[in-house]
């Protein structure tokens, strides 16, 4: 069994840029398999976007799924059933390749059972969120509009963020605990609060946890970093969290991640030639916003990375640059144990930078750098659902991994 506590420090220190052209590394097989989901998924969108407006599907517009009107709730519950079937539809569709991405191309392979059980609870439990998130909508569009739709998808987007943790628990079976005396101790003098620490047992070795909810911000620790043996990794990792929150970054990813699923409800729902009580608008809208949740992998990348980069430098300023290196290179091979990445693959599909692009800004002192949002695409994905994006559980990252579907893996 392949896990975090049995990772060898400096396994992959040996590991240069010809790994660039060695076929499928670990690395490698998970890339593919994300932009088999995350272009699978477009391309399905696309699709039937276009079938929808070609009027090869119909659906009239006294149509009720249950044979009886609801009144004024007519239009919601139509909403919401016909986005449940485009997401089961989907789900159906992307599970082969979902399989292979939590049961086939990790380290620790989870029986097939076990992978299966997992995988339902956590699609089970987006469905309901995606559901609840239509049935808002719709409510909110057949009072006032325009308006109502894009305040909708605004308030559930918030909501997800407030309520990432309970989420979070929704989708996997992680286990928080508070700190303990000696990590408590650290905590404080790194500058965190103690109260606000959660050690969590994930099952997953690529779960680094951070910073959960809004109102009342939980910092979550897996619980492999709490090990003696990682000690000085837990002090860096504490050092870039609390610079991550101090320096206003968590704050900014939060809010733009809010933001973008009800911009592009805001634009485009406009655009499609159905009333917004039509249940074809409502078959479109999950094909809109996973199109416009790809724009987001494709841009927001660059508003990420300079988060880590800037968190990297105000840790090894406090700590020394040798520990920060030490670091990163451990959680690299917990993670995508990848040292070096071209620049074109960098900048589209890796919203963290290679473990060597860190090393390198931190023997140039690389100054921290304002404006980017902490983990900014990866809660823009997580967001996406209050829109009924289809893209948060199929990036590479993620894919077929439930432990990663609401607090994803990252610096």
């Amino acid at each position: 069994m392949t896990g975090p506590a049995s990772t060898i420090e400096g396994t992959t220190t040996a590991r240069t840029s010809s790994s660039e052209s060695a076929p499928l590394t670990f690395a490698r097989r998970r890339l593919l398999l994300g932009i088999t989901g995350v272009g699978a998924s477009v391309a399905l969108s696309a699709m039937w976007l276009l079938i929808l407006l070609s009027g090869l599907v119909y659906i009239a517009p006294d149509w009720t799924p249950f044979g009886i009107s609801l009144g004024l709730l007519d239009a919601p519950v139509r909403a919401t059933v016909l986005v449940l079937c485009v997401f089961a539809v989907h789900a159906a569709l992307l599970g082969g390749v979902e399989y292979i991405g939590g049961a086939v191309a990790v380290r620790d392979k989870p029986t097939r059972r076990e992978w299966l059980v997992g995988w339902a609870r956590g699609v089970a439990v987006q469905a309901a969120i995606i559901g609840g998130a239509t049935f808002a909508a719709a409510f909110g569009a057949s009072l006032l509009g325009w308006f109502g739709l894009v305040g909708a998808v605004a308030g559930v987007g918030t909501a997800l963020l407030v309520l990432q943790g309970f989420v979070a628990r929704a989708i996997a079976p992680l286990t928080l605990s508070p700190a303990d005396a000696s990590l408590a101790e650290l905590a404080t003098s790194s500058g965190l609060r103690a109260e606000s620490i959660r050690v969590v047992d994930a099952a997953d070795e690529a779960f680094v946890g951070g910073w959960v909810g809004i109102v009342k911000p939980q910092l979550w620790i897996p619980r492999v970093w709490t090990n003696e043996t990682h000690r000085s990794l837990l002090g860096v990792q504490l050092a870039r969290r609390r610079a991550q929150f101090t320096s206003g970054a968590r704050r900014r990813g939060l809010w733009r991640a809010a933001a973008w699923p009800a911009l592009g409800v805001a634009l485009f729902a406009p655009l499609l030639p159905w009333a917004y009580t039509e249940g074809t608008l409502w078959l479109a809208l999950p094909a809109v916003s996973t199109l416009w949740t790809f724009v987001a992998v494709l841009l927001l990348p660059s508003l990420s990375r300079p988060v880590v980069y800037s968190a990297d430098a105000v840790a090894a300023s406090r700590l020394g640059v040798d520990a920060v290196v030490k670091a990163v290179r451990q959680l690299d091979a917990w993670q995508d144990d990848e040292p070096e990445r071209t620049a074109g693959v960098e900048f589209i599909f890796h919203p963290v930078p290679s473990r060597n692009n860190r090393e390198r800004a931190l023997h140039r002192r690389t100054r921290p750098t304002l404006g980017g949002g902490h983990q900014q695409t990866r809660l823009t994905l997580f967001a996406s659902l209050s829109a009924g994006g289809l893209l948060g559980r199929v990036v590479h990252c993620n894919i077929g991994r439930p432990s990663l579907w609401a607090v994803y893996p990252g610096d």
